[in-house]
């Protein structure tokens, strides 16, 4: 058949209003499965390179949680802080009931320069300053400041008696009773009332300084390590307040007085005197050294009393005296090095680290 004819027949067959429909329906499939997903499809997620428009509601549902998720974890710091503040000031603001002690004071001169020299040993001045006229150790924050205020007479030293001093150094309170905070009073709860008596003797002495030292304040990481049982801050939960005290104790090379004396170590070297690092402390502290027998066992009484007043040991390395005091300590007689020497041998041999 010629090839005119059939496309002739075709199109008379169909006809042109048929070809028109044909057309119409042709476009409309294609426009519709192009851009509608049919039945059994999944539409382009949004965002994706065939999605167009906005997210779509999964995207803001994930959201919604997402915020929901962010303001219960606010809302948890925010209970948790407040639990610590107030568990942490409630202790604060206890009261201590402590037993009067009576403590006469002599201001002659050999009173005085015991006092200076138990001052300056005991590390009195390390905290308050030379002279008793204030000092600020750590001011940080997050840590806290722990700042031993002015006792001369020209600052809070004028306010206070004897038994302000007693309750003070031995029992960390305050006149009513409430605690002092980062007193290290189990430091000094043992001092004999002759030692007390010309601590005293020494401050009234001292050229009055006209200058308030700031404030101490624990910071949040000291309450929450406070709450959690890792440091104290209040010596008064610690103290015996009922306990006996010496009037005064002869000075004598025996672990005796050793040990009246290395009650001033344990606030760094720890209670067994293992060192390790010192809780609280800021982080660029080093630790304290292991001062029981299974640390410095082999130091000789000459290389102990050297190593403190050189601040080197016996190996010749240097004792980092950023942390040990040894300008004070250098300022222990023959006497005070021997005991302290003597009573360390005596104390159990512990583990590095475990205070």
């Amino acid at each position: 058949m010629p090839q005119g004819a059939g496309s002739l027949r075709l199109t008379a067959f169909v006809g042109p209003t048929s070809l028109a429909s044909a057309r119409s329906r042709a476009c409309n499939h294609m426009s519709e499965s192009t851009f509608n997903p049919t039945p059994g499809t999944s539409a382009a997620a949004p965002g994706s390179a065939t999605g167009f428009g906005k997210p779509r509601g999964s995207a803001r549902v994930v959201l919604r949680w997402l915020g929901r998720v962010a303001l219960a974890l606010v809302a948890l710091l925010f209970v948790g802080a407040a639990s610590i503040y107030g568990l942490s000031e409630r202790r604060f603001r206890a009261r201590f009931a402590v037993p009067e002690h009576r403590i006469a004071v002599s201001q002659d001169s050999a009173s005085i320069a015991r006092g200076e020299h138990m001052a300056t040993v005991r590390g009195c001045v390390e905290c308050h300053g030379a002279g008793f006229s204030g000092n600020t150790i750590i001011d940080q924050p997050i840590i806290g400041r722990v700042a031993g205020p002015n006792l001369t007479l020209d600052g809070r030293g004028a306010a206070l008696e004897p038994r302000d001093w007693e309750r003070a150094v031995r029992h960390g309170v305050r006149r009513d009773g409430s605690p002092l905070i980062f007193m290290p009073s189990n430091e000094f709860t043992a001092l004999t009332d002759e030692d007390l008596a010309a601590i005293i003797a020494y401050a009234r002495s001292v050229p009055p300084v006209r200058r308030a030292a700031p404030s101490s304040y624990a910071g949040p990481m000291l309450r929450t390590m406070y709450v959690a049982g890792q440091v104290n801050l209040l010596s008064a939960e610690e103290v015996r307040h009922d306990r006996a005290h010496e009037a005064r104790l002869v000075a004598e090379a025996t672990p005796a007085y050793g040990k009246y004396l290395a009650s001033g170590c344990t606030g760094c070297h720890g209670d067994g005197l293992s060192g390790g690092k010192i809780p609280g402390a800021p982080p660029d502290w080093g630790p304290a050294a292991n001062i029981t027998p299974a640390g410095i066992g082999r130091w000789t009484a000459p290389q102990f009393a050297t190593a403190l007043r050189t601040g080197r040991r016996p190996d010749g390395s240097a004792i980092d005296s950023t942390l040990m005091p040894i300008r004070l300590l250098r300022q222990m007689d023959d006497v005070e090095l021997a005991a302290l020497h003597a009573y360390l041998q005596t104390v159990p041999p512990r583990a590095y680290g475990n205070r």
